[in-house]
Order: structure tokens, then C-alpha cells, then sequence
């Protein structure tokens, strides 16, 4: 549907087009940060690189590797075990490819194409909080004006990117340099579907929450990147949730199960052909891998033995 704008018509993807040259490095970690924003149960799992063996086959086998969406050199600085495992792989998997594509579709999700904007729907002050807010990450209001509310409290809630050089971006780039094969087990409008389940309610006091926040997020970060580094998973899921807490509990169940549980499924099924041929890297956020409902435990209610490596 085109966007009115002063009597003039501006098709979606012109609208996103437009938006690209502000915002292309922000978007490329926003297609990742899923993970980063809710929590699932952890019962002391530890460890991020799992190999898995391709079932009653002689083939090389597959590895699963948890990220974390973090330009920090000591995210960036692969273990020896985990490098070689990806070295030796023909096929890279991630969660989704990233694409011009993908960051194209992904600001036409983001923004209203209806003639509403930010401020109508969040209201003006919390609108003149955004922008000021964004402001200071270096994105102008002509940029963000015709976002929905869980948009700019995205964008607001991670880490400011400096290089883009996450560790999902990072593995992409070699994987295409290697010549190896490349895959995403989810499409970009799958991930960002999660947002526009909630209600405009729900994304307005996300977006207040975040807000609110704002000061804390280097210390959580910090916090999160620590728990990484040690593969600690579920001491990492403990710090989502800590963070989680501060708001409407009710309000972050709801996109927790939306943003992981169900993700976590339609991973684990996606994943399972790949596993079968074997000779696999898959690289996906180390929060969708621990606890009952997550990537690891449906791998292994379908057959597969994930086994720890590093």
C-alpha cells in the first residue's frame, strides 16, 4: 500500500530505499538482535560450539555455534576448536541472510505505510523522548519519524554499532569469501512478525521501557558479554530475565514466547535437513540454544545428539 506524504505517493520499498543510505548500519545487527532481547530456561548448560553427528551416515559431521550480537574483540576472537569446525564446513547456516534484499524488507516492516507516524501513535512526548534519544546514536528524526513504537525501542535497546562487524555478520562474510554454501533457516518478515504480534499498547510501553532503561543497557551489556565469554548459558539466560524484570512481566512472557519459543521450533525443524547431509556450520543467537523448549533439547527430542565441544 503506498504512503501519503504531502499529497505525494511513495511506494513502500522507495520509502525503504530512501531510508537505507541513513540506517544500513544499523540494520544489519538489528536482523540479529532477536536473541539479545528475551530469555528462555537454562538448567546449567554450558558451552556454545555442539557437534552433531549426521544419523546412520559416514558423512563429516554438522556444528552448531551460539553468537551473540557483539562487536567486542573478545566475541569476534574465535576459539581454536570453533574457527576449525567452521574452516572444515561446506555449508554456512544462520538465521537469517543478511542480505540488501532483507534490510530493504525489513525497513517496510518497520515503518507505518497507512499516513500514521511515530507520534500519533506513541503520543508527543514520549515521540520527543525517541527522537532526542536517537538523536544521540546519530540517527535523525527524518529517519525514525514514520517507525512503529517496538522499531525504535529496537534500535534504542542495543548496542550502539560501530563497524558492523558482528559476529553473525562477521561468519557471513567468510563463509561467502570460502565459497561456501549459504543458507538462512528463517526469512527476515518470520523474524519481525514477533513485534507485530503485540498490540500498539504493548509496543508504546516497549518503547517507554527501553527508554527508561537507556542508562543501564552498558552495564547489561557488559553483564551479558561476560556471561558469553564464559560459556555460561545459563547464566546469560539469568541476566535476560534480570533485564526482562524491570518491565511489564506479563508484557515480556508474551514476546518471550513469540520471540524465542516459537523461533526456537522452527528452527529445530528447519535445521534438521541440513543435519542429515551433514558437513554443516550453523551459527544462530546463544540464547535460542538452552532450556526445554530450546534448539538444543528439540534436536535432541528428534533424534540428533548435540555434544558439546566448546
Amino acid at each position: 500500500m503506498p504512503a501519503e506524504r504531502s499529497g505525494v505517493k511513495i511506494t513502500t520499498q522507495k520509502l525503504a530505499s530512501r531510508r537505507l543510505a541513513v540506517l544500513g548500519p544499523w540494520l544489519f545487527p538489528f536482523l540479529f538482535l532477536l536473541p539479545c532481547l528475551v530469555a528462555g530456561a537454562a538448567a546449567g548448560e554450558r558451552g556454545l560450539l555442539y557437534e552433531i553427528a549426521a544419523p546412520a551416515t559416514a558423512r563429516a559431521p554438522c556444528y552448531l555455534f551460539g553468537t551473540i550480537h557483539s562487536e567486542d574483540p573478545r566475541a569476534l576472537a574465535l576459539t581454536a576448536p570453533t574457527q576449525d569446525a567452521f574452516d572444515r564446513s561446506l555449508v554456512f547456516i544462520m538465521e537469517t541472510l543478511p542480505d540488501t534484499q532483507a534490510v530493504i524488507r525489513s525497513m517496510m516492516a518497520m515503518v507505518y505505510t497507512d499516513g500514521r507516524g511515530l507520534a500519533q501513535v506513541a503520543g508527543q512526548p514520549l515521540y520527543g523522548r525517541t527522537v532526542q534519544a536517537l538523536a544521540e546514536l546519530g540517527l535523525a528524526e527524518e529517519a525514525i519519524k514514520d517507525y512503529k513504537p517496538w522499531a525504535a525501542a529496537t534500535l534504542l535497546g542495543m548496542p550502539q554499532a560501530v563497524t558492523g562487524e558482528f559476529v553473525d555478520i562477521r561468519l557471513y562474510k567468510a563463509a561467502l569469501a570460502a565459497g561456501k554454501q549459504v543458507h538462512g533457516l528463517e526469512s527476515i518478515e518470520e523474524q519481525l512478525a514477533v513485534f507485530d504480534t503485540l498490540s500498539e499498547e504493548d509496543q508504546v510501553d516497549l518503547l517507554r521501557e527501553t527508554l527508561d532503561a537507556r542508562p543501564k543497557l552498558p552495564e547489561v551489556f557488559e553483564r551479558l558479554l561476560e556471561a558469553y565469554l564464559s560459556r555460561d548459558l545459563a547464566r546469560l539466560q539469568r541476566l535476560g530475565e534480570e533485564y526482562l524484570r524491570k518491565g511489564d512481566p506479563q508484557l515480556a512472557e508474551r514476546f518471550r514466547r513469540a520471540a524465542l519459543d516459537v523461533r526456537n521450533r522452527h528452527m529445530a525443524e528447519r535445521m534438521a535437513p541440513y543435519l542429515q547431509q551433514g558437513d554443516c556450520f550453523i551459527a544462530v543467537g546463544a540464547l535460542h540454544l538452552p532450556g526445554e523448549a530450546g534448539v538444543l533439547a528439540r534436536l535432541a527430542q528428534a533424534g540428533f545428539d548435540p555434544r558439546p565441544v566448546d
